[in-house]
C-alpha cells in the first residue's frame, strides 16, 4: 500500500490485505471486474502500469465519481512525471 485514507473510521485498514487474494481468483477463473463485492464490502479499482488503485466503502457509494477519481489519480500521477516498470 502507498498511499491510504479511512475518511470516515467504518472499515478496518486491514481489509485491504483480502483485495489482492480475490482479484487473483477472479483472474484465474476469467471472471476479473471493475467491482468486487466481499462481504460488506465493495472494492472499486483500475489498474495502472502493474499499480492497482483501489477504493473500498461499505456504503452506497457513487461508483461513477470513484472511477473518475481513481482515473484523475492516474493523471496526476503521469502530470508529476512518476512512472511505474514493469
Amino acid at each position: 500500500m502507498l498511499i491510504s485514507r479511512n475518511y470516515r473510521g467504518d472499515l478496518d485498514m486491514g481489509i485491504i490485505d483480502k483485495f489482492m487474494p480475490l482479484v487473483m481468483d477472479r483472474e484465474e477463473e476469467g471472471n476479473i471486474t471493475p467491482i468486487i463485492q466481499h462481504g460488506p464490502v465493495t472494492f472499486s479499482f483500475i489498474k495502472y502500469n502493474n499499480l492497482y488503485l483501489v477504493s473500498v466503502t461499505k456504503k452506497n457509494a457513487n461508483v461513477a465519481m470513484v472511477f473518475q477519481f481513481l482515473h484523475k489519480v492516474v493523471q496526476v500521477y503521469i502530470f508529476c512525471g512518476c512512472s511505474v516498470s514493469n
